[in-house]
């Protein structure tokens, strides 16, 4: 095997990609159980996902999900400050804003159906679950390009697709706010707003796993780079070394088969100009006790 492959199998740490389908898998449950005992009354197309919070025990399904996910954020968040991707401040707040607001936007419920569209007539709780899960999807970025700007010696190209990958979530988050926040304002809404709220649920998802991939690459690279390298067992000897030894010619003038080494000691003969000359001649004399 070659060492650019046994180096691409060290870095092939997949801990926080099976971490992410854990938890997002657990997240599903309680979302897909929403849609169910809620089909009857919300339109997945049109309807917002929070609407499910007015049908029976569809609020607790969105808090569940929700929870999940905030939990799934810190957990990535301290791997990569543990794995040492990640530094500063910057990572950790925003995560730490992600995950508050994906509680608080099953915690507050929206405007029931029943209410005004227009979001400045919205109560309390309808005020914070739209900042909230605006917040979510604007941390999200953030999170990506700080992460990708502290690796600043890459050994993969994940930090680079999640530096492409935050800007283009940046620039979706953006569309769609600038669409969306004019109607809502006048009283109206994009008719497709079930659909998109769905598929951004999806693209959240397929972001953390990008995190994830991020983290795995980067710190399982850094770890293998810093592993010792052991000799094999098999090279090395089993017990002392007998090598044979040269003596000066002036001690004996041939070599000492079979002498144990100890300790040898140097010394520099300097020639006959005194101390600070040039070094004329080095022989090692091996001192040893029999």
């Amino acid at each position: 095997m070659s060492s650019g492959a046994r180096f691409r199998d060290r870095c092939d740490v997949s801990e926080n990609i099976r971490l992410v389908t854990a938890f997002s898998a657990l997240a599903l449950v309680p979302m897909i159980t929403a849609h169910v005992i809620g089909a009857a009354t919300v339109n997945p197309l049109i309807d917002p996902i929070s609407w499910y919070a007015f049908v029976p025990g569809g609020g607790l399904m969105i808090i569940a999900g929700g929870s999940l996910l905030a939990l799934l954020g810190l957990l990535l968040m301290v791997r990569m400050y543990r794995t040492g991707v990640a530094t500063g401040p910057v990572p950790a707040v925003a995560m730490i804003i992600f995950s508050i607001s994906l509680v608080l936007v099953g915690v507050c419920p929206t405007d029931p159906p029943t209410a005004g569209a227009s979001i400045s007539d919205g109560t309390l709780a309808a005020t914070i679950h739209r900042i909230c899960a605006g917040s979510a999807f604007a941390t999200l970025p953030v999170i990506g390009l700080s992460l990708a700007r502290t690796i600043d010696r890459p050994v993969s190209r994940m930090p680079r697709m999640l530096c492409r990958s935050a800007y283009g979530l940046a620039g979706l988050v953006a569309l769609f706010l600038s669409i969306h926040l004019p109607l809502a304002f006048a009283g109206s809404g994009i008719a497709a707003f079930g659909f998109i709220e769905r598929a951004g649920f999806v693209i959240m998802i397929g972001y953390l796993f990008l995190l994830a991939a991020t983290i795995d690459r980067e710190s399982g690279a850094r770890t293998a780079a810093v592993q010792p390298i052991e000799a094999p067992a098999s090279v090395l000897p089993a017990g002392p070394v007998e090598v044979p030894v040269l003596v000066s010619r002036r001690a004996g003038d041939y070599p000492l088969a079979g002498a144990s080494v100890a300790e040898p000691s140097i010394r520099r003969h300097t020639s006959s100009h005194g101390v600070g000359a040039s070094p004329s001649l080095v022989s090692a004399s091996v001192e040893s006790t029999t």
